[in-house]
């Protein structure tokens, strides 16, 4: 499997990518990938992206030294209910400690497992944001008013994973990416004409394309072509994972 990134600030932002990006090794053939988008009415809005990020590398890193010591892997779907408890439980922690407000916690999150042996996923979706699974796109949207994991810090983390996410599970991996809602705002900046292009395209340009696949870039080659060809930069902060079985 080949695991391509990119994450890139928006036109309309200044001061920081609101975005993050996780893609951690998480135990013998098994890798963790996650985006997460910052709420851009909170506060200090990419710092709780950011955290929550710097939390999954660390548990992932935690996985993987559990695997080794233990030599046994956890059923796909146990390990990502694990994972995003362990997430829950401290992020809730941090909350508390730091004295955090309401909305300087606020992040949506596309949190998967991969296993590269059986070319399976199990995703958990906590907010918004696309997931593309071998040719389809599925969108997780809730008429702009993200469930954020922010507003339920206080729950039970069990009650909060059973009631409050969103789960998917991918039985065969040709062509896989999560991507934050950025994919839908590109625009034209500079008001020069040039070939037209749909969402539609863009969307399969970033998804579907096979070209280069050696270029570990690919995904940044990609938004250098649409600006050039086409005009069009997205004006919120675009981030994805795409994982492709060859």
């Amino acid at each position: 499997m080949k695991f391509y990134e990119l994450s890139h600030i928006g036109e309309f932002h200044v001061n920081h990518n609101e975005d993050f990006l996780v893609s951690e090794e998480a135990g013998k053939s098994r890798r963790m990938i996650a985006v997460m988008d910052g709420c851009s009415s909170g506060t200090d809005s990419h710092f709780a992206s950011t955290l929550i990020g710097k939390l999954l590398r660390k548990i992932a890193k935690q996985e993987a030294y559990r695997v080794y010591a233990q030599k046994q892997l956890r059923p796909l779907k146990e390990q990502l209910e694990s994972i995003s408890l362990q997430l829950f439980e401290e992020l809730s922690n941090l909350n508390r400690q730091l004295d955090l407000k309401s909305d300087e916690i606020l992040s949506t999150l596309i949190l998967g497992v991969v296993d590269l042996q059986n070319n399976s996923a199990e995703i958990v979706i906590v907010g918004d944001g696309l997931i593309h699974v071998n040719g389809e796109n599925i969108e997780y949207e809730n008429d702009n008013k993200p469930d954020y994991i922010g507003y339920h810090l206080n729950m039970d983390k069990n009650l909060w994973f059973q009631t409050r996410t969103q789960k998917l599970s991918v039985d065969k991996i040709n062509d896989l990416t999560i991507s934050t809602d950025g994919i839908h705002t590109f625009k034209n900046f500079d008001g020069k004409s040039y070939e037209e292009t749909n969402q539609e395209e863009i969307m399969s340009k970033f998804f579907e394309n096979k070209k280069e696949l050696k270029n570990t870039n690919k995904l940044k080659k990609t938004l250098i072509e649409i600006k050039n060809e086409n005009g069009l930069m997205p004006s919120d902060d675009l981030t994805m994972i795409r994982v492709i079985n060859e």
